[in-house]
Formats: structure tokens, sequence, C-alpha cells
């Protein structure tokens, strides 16, 4: 009879289950568990438990970035030497002058390489230099001035006034002869170098003497001067380097026969001082035509006009000229200029504005209407510019580029008259425009001479 040990033995043995065996390949799988995308917001009980602890002190030093140090702005130091150099050449010399004198660098840079500007003939001060100095070095100049001063001076410093009396420039040029002035300016422009020469500036500081406007003596002693100056830089062959020319003219005009040598002229400066009283004869067969013909011969893109005096004549002068863009009048308002110029795109004209109720003398103005000048008519008529200066943008600060020239002249007046007549309101005028147009407009399209220059003398 079974134990009561042997039968648990058997109940344990039959309560088992038995276990399949499973393949390798099976043993060797794993289950996946997908993780879950739904979010789920943690408990704020758990938050500050689960939170992650900051960083080290030496992680933050490896993870903090060095700032970078600040750039320096711009500036025209830090351009190459090539660029500087290249707007050098924009600048006049007086701009080059002024920029010389703000750092070490542009002094090197233009005072090292350049001597700017010297006043001919030489002033005493500039003479005892070169007296005191052994040698000296021939800078390339760049700008030549005579300004004919009256600023007296000791020819011979050292000697007592019983020997030498006071002079100046003014006194040297008038009371010499053409052939001592050549002798003059012979000598003294030995000592400069003008193979870089880009300004002249011939204008003298007044063209007053006590009160008075210079005589025609004066003027031919400064015209004789001026002249014998420009051959010998043009023998040097120094002119068509030059990009500023300023001069002081008369009827004679003889700038005329060196503008075919100013090929790289950038602005003209024209300041007319005629004989008064001029005859009707040399007014319309010297003095006109000479004018036309230098305003017709230059090449630069600016042209200023500046009338000191004239003899007055109602002569419409043509200013004919493919080169010019901006064109700067100041005189009379009876100078009388059209303007012919296809690239013209700027008109400046300054008229006398200091007295009340007397500054406008233009043709047959009535005394009670002269206080305001008569923008479009005055110095310069603007019935001219139709189709005749088509890149006209402004005049007299008039906005004019606007209105088109392809189109019939009365339409083109029409609409040119509105934008004036809008102008002289804004300068205080009163009057309707009706009664505005009356005097102070024109009706008609100007009608030019067919023939300009000398060909108004020979045809």
């Amino acid at each position: 009879m079974p134990s009561h040990l042997d039968l648990l033995k058997m109940g344990w043995v039959i309560d088992e289950v038995p276990t399949p065996k499973k393949s390798p390949r099976q043993q060797m799988t794993t289950p996946v568990l997908r993780r879950s995308s739904r979010k789920r917001s943690m408990p704020p009980a758990f938050s500050s438990v689960f939170t992650s602890p900051p960083p080290s002190a030496k992680k933050s030093r490896k993870d903090a970035k060095v700032p970078s140090p600040p750039v320096a702005p711009p500036t025209l130091l830090t351009l190459p030497h090539c660029a500087i150099s290249r707007l050098l050449l924009c600048l006049d010399v007086d701009s080059l002058e002024r920029l010389s004198a703000t750092c070490s660098y542009f002094d090197q840079m233009i005072a090292g390489k350049f001597l700017l500007s010297i006043s001919f003939p030489f002033p005493v001060s500039f003479i005892k230099e070169v007296m005191d100095d052994d040698s000296f070095e021939k800078k390339p100049l760049l700008k030549l001035s005579g300004k004919k001063t009256r600023d007296e001076f000791k020819t011979i410093p050292d000697i007592t006034e019983d020997y030498s009396e006071p002079s100046s420039l003014h006194k040297l040029i008038i009371g010499n002869s053409p052939e001592m002035m050549d002798y003059l300016v012979f000598s003294q422009m030995s000592l400069l170098s003008l193979h870089k020469l880009r300004e002249l500036d011939l204008v003298p500081e007044s063209v007053k003497q006590e009160g008075r406007l210079l005589g025609q003596r004066i003027m031919d002693s400064y015209s004789s001067f001026d002249c014998s100056l420009l051959r010998h830089i043009s023998r040097l062959g120094s002119l068509k380097c030059l990009t500023r020319l300023d001069m002081l003219v008369d009827q004679n005009l003889y700038l005329e026969q060196f503008m075919a040598e100013l090929p790289n002229l950038l602005e003209l400066g024209l300041t007319i001082l005629t004989r008064p009283g001029l005859s009707k004869h040399v007014y319309l067969h010297e003095y006109i035509p000479r004018l036309e013909a230098v305003v017709t011969a230059t090449k630069a893109p600016v042209l200023k006009v500046t009338v000191v005096a004239e003899t007055r004549r109602q002569v419409n002068k043509i200013f004919k000229n493919s080169h010019v863009e901006k064109l700067v009048l100041t005189g009379p308002c009876t100078f009388n200029i059209f303007p012919v110029m296809e690239r013209l795109k700027e008109v400046v004209v300054n008229l006398e504005t200091s007295l009340l109720d007397n500054n406008c003398t233009y043709w047959k103005s009535r005394i009670d209407d002269r206080g305001l000048h008569r923008a479009g008519l005055c110095c310069v008529n603007i019935g001219a510019v139709y189709e005749n200066c088509p890149n006209l943008e402004r005049f007299m600060g008039v906005e004019v580029g606007m209105v088109s020239h392809k189109q019939t002249f009365n339409k083109w007046n029409i609409r040119m008259k509105k934008r004036f007549y809008d102008d002289y309101l804004q300068q205080g005028g009163s009057k309707e425009m009706k009664a505005w147009a009356k005097t102070r407009w024109f009706s008609r399209r100007p009608v030019l001479p067919m023939n300009i220059g000398y060909d108004r003398v020979f045809n």
C-alpha cells in the first residue's frame, strides 16, 4: 500500500504541464514595444523630481561662446589704394587740399606728391622760400591761379623804401609791356611742373577799381597776360590735362583760339565784361559770333556764364552745344539766351533779388511789375527749349521733364505755362493767370536764326 509521501509525489507529477521546446530562431526573437505618439502631461507632483539637473560649471565653461571682437565701421581709409586713387580724381583741387589736412595718410598721398596750388606771378613769400632752400623738388602742379591781387608788397624786402617802392601783382601786369610779360611768364613757369595741371583760374579777385568797373586799358592788360600764360601752357602740351577753366573775357574773346586744345574739360566758366556802348557792328560781327563759337566748341558738361556788364541790345544769343548737361547763368534779365543743347538736363539762372520793387529789368516791363522776375523769359528763354533740349528736367527749379516734346507746340506751351504760373504764385505773385500770361509769358514759338557763330557774319 503506497505511503502518503508517494501519493503526494504522484500528484505533483500529474499536475506538471510539459513545456514544448522552442527552436533556436524562436529563442532569439525579442518582442518590440511601440512608443505611443500621444503626449501626456506630467503631474505637477512629479515635475520637480524628473526635471534635468543644471549643467556643471565645467560644462558651462566649455559650452560658453567667446564673443567676437566688434567690427570697425568702414571708412575711406579701409578702401584699397587703387579705389582711393580713383576717387581722388573726382575731387576738385580745393577739396583735395581740405582732404590732405585731415590726416597724415592723405597728407602724404596728396600734398606729399603734388604741389596743390600756387598764385601766378609768384608771390614774394614763395620766391623767398626758393631763395632760402639749397635745392627744391618740382612736384606736379594741380592748380594755377592768376587772381591779380592788389595787395602791396616790397619787391626786394631787404631794401629800404627809398630804393624799392611797394608794388602789387595788379600793378606789375598793367605796368609792363607785353614783351616784358612774356619774359616774366616764361622765366617763372620754368620753375613749375605742369604735366598734370588740372585747374586754371584766371578771374581777378575784383572786377572793380575805385568803385567802378575795370576800364578797357586794364582789361587789355589782363587779356594780354592771360593769353601769354595760355600760350605757354599750350606750348608745353598741358592744356589737354585741364578739367576746370575760369576766364575773364571781353568782346574780343581770345579764348576761342585755344578751345580745340581743351578736350577733357569738365567745367568751363566765363566771366564777361565788355566795353560799354559797343557799336552795332562790333556787337553783331565780333562779340556775338565769338561768344557763340566758344560755347559751341566746348566739350565741358558744365557751362557757367557770369555777365558783369555788356552792351544792352535785343539780340538773341544762340547757345548751341552737344556736350553741355548743366547750364548756370548769372546776369541781367536782358541777356537773351536761347539754348539748343540736346544733352541739357538742368538750367540754373541767378538773377538780382536784393532790390524790393526793381529786380526785373526785362524788355518793356512795367515799373509796377518788376518785383518778381519772369521765370522762363528773364536771361534764358524757355520757348527755345521745345524740341531743341529734349532731355531737360529742371528749369530754374521748376520740374519740366514730365512735359513731353512729342506733341504740338501749343499743347506743350499750355502745360509749361501751368507749371510756371504755379511757381509764380509760390513766389508771392497775385495776378490771375490770364493777366500773368499777357505780360510774363509768350504766345508764339520763338524763331531762331538759321546762322549762328561766324555764320552770322559770312552768310
